[in-house]
């Protein structure tokens, strides 16, 4: 839908940009060091992987990278096998809605690759390693680690202004707006001199992934991203939503259907929610809950869908005792959703009810239980999600997890 690749757009972006390895820096890899010898099974794993890779199998690629990684641990299997984690936990576009479990699992391929050669001597272009790093480190809450990575990436492709652009954007999550300035500035001069100028200013005046720093004056006046500018991004954005529901040109005295109403409603909470408006986003999804009540537009799966929203973003505003009587609502039309328990594992323990969080945690793993790569994701998310340390001390946790490693073992 073009929703979706509106979102991910800043990450398309950014991976179309660190995708080319600088002809200098390859050629000074070929002329400092001679690469590992590949064994050969490991080498057709990995010439498999990237054919999946290219064509968008992710999960189908990260099995053969770890394979070859297994059969012959390199530099290169476990780069492309945390390559592979961030494409697919990056799907969504944003840093916050990032799968947390795909952002650890490449931050720990990442750390297996550094481990075996610190200089990552065998990539031509370590800036891919350190900027997606940088990513998966910001999406799991560390910050400081996410910044340097971002600094290295930075240092390895001086010429990439984007890579600026997200270390000021970090900067200002940090707390500190006169570095962020400093780093926004810095961007644009990189981008007038490589010539992506305009490039850089689209990004930051339409992607979500910027929202921040367009909400920043100073740091929006140093880009030079004026209102018309926003204004033309948000004009596109907001046809590409139309778009996207089937809301099509129609007179103004048309009446619209009740199915592209209710749709309208969504989609503007979900650009909302896209750009970390969560209070905005939930009053969104409460009108759309309310107008589906007169219409009967949505399905049984749309609504609960919907609920599950209204309790995300409930959850982020800290309406803790919203957000569980709506997951649980949501429950109710569809107790089979894996994502939804865990959600509600989260407000639960947010609210102080660590008993009540692990019984939805063991109902997310017993959800998942017919998916493996499922059910692995949701027990590496609950090993590191913060808003479950308590419930990581009760011995029932381990006993959950315990039960489950059997069926989530590499093989």
């Amino acid at each position: 839908m073009r929703r979706r690749h509106a979102a991910a757009t800043g990450i398309a972006l950014l991976t179309a940009l660190l995708l080319h390895s600088p002809a200098h820096a390859a050629a000074k890899v070929r002329k400092k060091h001679s690469a590992q010898a590949l064994n050969p099974v490991a080498a057709r794993l990995m010439s498999a992987g990237l054919a999946d890779l290219n064509h968008g199998d992710l999960s189908a690629a990260i099995s053969l990278f770890a394979h070859a990684a297994r059969r012959q641990p390199s530099v290169q299997a476990y780069f492309l096998l945390g390559w592979a984690h961030y494409q697919r936990g990056f799907k969504s576009g944003a840093v916050e809605s990032a799968d947390r479990a795909d952002a650890q699992s490449a931050v720990d391929a990442y750390a297996m690759a550094l481990k075996r050669d610190p200089k990552l001597s065998e990539l031509p272009d370590h800036s891919r390693l350190y900027f997606s790093l940088g990513l998966c480190e910001e999406s799991l809450g560390a910050h400081v680690r996410a910044l340097n990575a971002y600094k290295l990436a930075l240092a390895a492709a001086p010429d990439r202004a984007l890579i600026a652009l997200n270390a000021a954007r970090l900067r200002l999550k940090m707390k500190e707006p006169g570095r962020a300035l400093s780093n926004a500035r810095m961007a644009l001069i990189k981008a007038r001199a490589a010539g992506q100028e305009g490039e850089l200013r689209a990004a930051a005046a339409g992607d979500p992934l910027f929202a921040s720093l367009r909400a920043a004056p100073k740091i929006r006046a140093a880009l030079g991203v004026d209102q018309t500018l926003i204004a033309s991004a948000n004009t596109m954005r907001d046809s590409d939503l139309r778009d996207s529901v089937g809301d099509g040109p129609r007179a103004v005295t048309a009446p619209r259907p009740a199915s592209s109403m209710t749709l309208d409603i969504i989609a503007r909470a979900d650009e909302d929610a896209a750009y970390e408006r969560y209070a905005e986003a939930a009053r969104g999804y409460r009108a759309a809950l309310i107008s589906d009540q007169h219409r009967r537009a949505l399905s049984a799966e749309q609504t609960a869908s919907l609920w599950e929203k209204l309790g995300v973003a409930d959850e982020k505003i800290g309406d803790d005792a919203p957000a569980v009587a709506a997951l649980r609502r949501s429950l109710e039309l569809a107790p089979g959703r894996a994502e939804t328990r865990y959600r509600l594992a989260l407000a639960y323990a947010a609210s102080g009810r660590t008993s009540a969080a692990l019984t939805e945690v063991r109902n997310a793993f017993a959800a998942a239980s017919s998916n493996v790569d499922e059910l692995r994701r949701y027990v590496l998310l609950s090993k590191t999600d913060l808003d479950l340390t308590a419930v990581r001390d009760l011995p029932g946790y381990r006993a959950a997890v315990a039960a489950a490693a059997p069926r989530i073992a590499l093989r």
